[in-house]
């Protein structure tokens, strides 16, 4: 017996007969004859979330960490570099995104976590040393850096959902994805409180590139000493047994469905949105009088707000399966209080109205982000959740590009009275777009979004076959039947 095999949590009290390869079951005779799927969920499910939440948190952080400072950014690598070292991830995801989903799926789980943590860590480790040369040649090394750790973005965006089928029971799935996918803004809250502490003028930003290299090295070091396999030997669900899409035919299946082009659309934009607000948010605020102080506090807070709504969400879905009711509820009341904030950014001495519109925000907006990336695999099984989930984040980065374009009217708050650099402007048409933008979105969903949800269905008819074997087992040999609907406990 293996380690992970002691590890395990004893089966359930059913049996499910093997599929065949292209994932339907097989005739009578051919299930008879072989061997029954026993379902499992390991301890050492819990290490792959963690190193999935690590590895996301440790890349986002990298990416956010010169936005709330984008002053004294500019002071130290040059003009408009803050929005290069933001825009480069954006900019390395749409090329590398495909790449990334073709080898998870082809290479496995256990290679996308590999590459993730060795090009988070080199990418920081380059970065670090920029702040270290003569200062003609620290922009250059430095978004060298960034864009060797914007390559593991793509290979962690899809591993919340990935991992979270692959490992966990389908009670904990939306649990587990929450804790992978919100680690993610979570980066962000660290990023917009602890950069603007350290970082009081132009020298200091070398205290922010050391800040996001311990955790990248530190997760190097975890990956390297824990992580064994990318799944389990016996899956924790019926779904996770069942034989996934190859990739082109993956794909296919995706831009094939008109319920999943609609999240493809809406998701990627509310992810290009929060993307493009926590990027400008110094810059959006500064015109109005606000301070970079205030600006992170108000990232905080939107950060925050989402750990508590998608927590709350997470447990909802996992209990009632009610993914569109939760998805369109919360995306449209997200808006309602999205839009306030924006308008009420164009005006000074409104500072407690913003930060509660700010929470309000987050708890309502990035409660849907986990329900998103669970809804993609919904509606796409059974292609693999790379692809599905990839897509989605893909589309976000894509319309993150195109967001924060549209918002760069917006000009930096002055670092001294004779700074030429950095100029505020007026954001009111910005805003304006922006607005009318987002709800163009929710209007789609709400209307038009109406989702299948195959894998849940795929889980349901493999518990009644289930139940109807346990059934003819008792007529044929007069057995009573055991408890057939009995799921795997956690361990």
């Amino acid at each position: 017996m293996t380690k992970d095999d002691k590890e395990a949590i004893a089966p359930a009290s059913f049996q499910l007969k093997e599929i065949n390869e292209k994932g339907g079951a097989g005739d009578a005779e051919e299930e008879d004859q072989g061997e029954p799927t026993q379902l499992k969920v390991y301890r050492r499910r819990w290490l792959m979330l963690a190193v999935v939440a690590l590895l996301n948190n440790s890349n986002t952080m990298t990416w956010i960490s010169l936005a709330p400072v984008d002053n004294f950014a500019n002071g130290f690598y040059g003009e408009g570099a803050a929005t290069w070292f933001s825009m480069v991830y954006m900019m390395m995801t749409i090329p590398v995104g495909i790449f990334s989903m073709w080898a998870g799926r082809f290479f496995g789980t256990k290679t996308a976590i590999y590459v993730a943590a060795i090009t988070n860590c080199l990418g920081t480790a380059i970065r670090l040393s920029s702040s270290f040369v003569p200062i003609n040649l620290r922009f250059p090394i430095g978004i060298t850096g960034q864009a060797i750790a914007a390559i593991a973005y793509p290979f962690i965006m899809y591993l919340p959902s990935k991992v979270a089928n692959s490992w966990f029971p389908h009670n904990q799935r939306a649990l587990a994805v929450t804790v992978g996918a919100m680690s993610n803004p979570l980066g962000v809250l660290m990023a917009n409180v602890i950069v603007p502490a350290l970082v009081k003028q132009v020298d200091d930003i070398a205290y922010a590139n050391i800040l996001v290299f311990v955790p990248c090295l530190f997760g190097l070091a975890l990956v390297f000493g824990g992580v064994r396999t990318g799944e389990p030997k016996i899956p924790p669900s019926f779904s996770a047994s069942q034989e996934q899409m190859d990739f082109v035919s993956g794909l296919k299946q995706c831009f094939l469905s008109k319920q999943y082009m609609i999240l493809f659309l809406v998701m990627g934009g509310g992810i290009g949105m929060f993307n493009c607000l926590y990027t400008i948010m110094q810059k959006l605020l500064c015109p109005s009088g606000y301070d970079n102080q205030f600006a992170g506090l108000c990232a905080a807070l939107m950060i925050i707000g989402g750990l508590i709504g998608a927590t709350g969400s997470s447990i909802v879905i996992d209990r009632t399966k009610m993914y569109e009711e939760t998805m369109k509820v919360a995306l449209g009341l997200a808006v309602v209080f999205g839009l306030i904030f924006m308008q009420l950014s164009l005006h000074d001495g409104l500072g407690l109205l913003i930060a509660v519109c700010c929470f309000l925000f987050g708890v309502l907006g990035l409660a849907t982000y986990p329900v998103g990336l669970e809804l993609s695999v919904e509606c796409t099984h059974p292609v693999s959740e790379a692809t599905a989930t990839g897509l989605i984040v893909l589309s976000g980065q894509i319309q993150s590009v195109i967001y924060v374009t549209l918002m760069e009217k917006l000009r930096k708050c002055t670092l001294s009275a004779d700074d030429t650099r950095n100029v505020p402007t007026d954001n009111t048409i910005a805003v304006m777009a922006f607005s009318i933008i987002a709800a163009l979105l929710v209007i789609i969903l709400v209307f038009f979004f109406k989702p299948v949800y195959k894998r849940l269905e795929a889980e349901k008819a493999n518990r009644a076959l289930a139940e109807k074997r346990e059934e003819q087992a008792k007529k044929d040999k007069g057995l009573p039947s055991l408890d057939n609907v009995t799921q795997p406990l956690n361990a």
